[in-house]
Formats: C-alpha cells, structure tokens, sequence
C-alpha cells in the first residue's frame, strides 16, 4: 500500500462495480444501442449519475440534457395552444 492508501479498499471496490457495469452491460447486448439506452439500463443497475458518466465516457451534464430532450420528444406538442 502507498502513503496516501486509507486501507478500507473503497478504491477496490470502485473498479470491481464499474468493471462489473461494464460486463453487464455488453452481456446484455446493449453495448451497441444509444447513449440514453446504455444509461437507462445502468441505472436500473443502480449506478449514481456519476458513475454512469464515468463507464459510459461522458459528463453527468450531458446525459441530464439527452434525457431532458428525450423527455420533451414524447410530450407532443409544447407551448403552442390551439
């Protein structure tokens, strides 16, 4: 162990759970389906935001504004009354 190790192995356990996610997630056959269907399916898993942006390779911003713009395309028409 280095000088700055705190001994509790939380480090360890970070790698495992997010080499875990990724194994789930290419057992699944989701590896090659959209950024927002990958999240959606690692966080059923019960992975934070945070560790969703770090095994799919982007912001925690970034997937609130995919699914916010996923959101608004289900809702219909917005804002305009008729």
């Amino acid at each position: 162990m280095g000088s700055n190790d705190k001994g509790d192995g939380s480090d360890q356990q970070k790698v495992i759970a997010r080499s875990l996610a990724y194994l789930a997630l290419y057992a699944s056959g989701k590896s090659k389906e959209t950024l927002l269907s990958r999240a959606n399916f690692l966080s059923g898993l019960g992975l934070s935001a945070k560790e969703l942006a770090e095994v799919l390779g982007t912001s925690v911003d970034s997937l609130g504004v995919l699914r916010r713009r996923a959101k608004g395309r289900k809702g219909g028409k917005r804002g305009k009354r008729e």
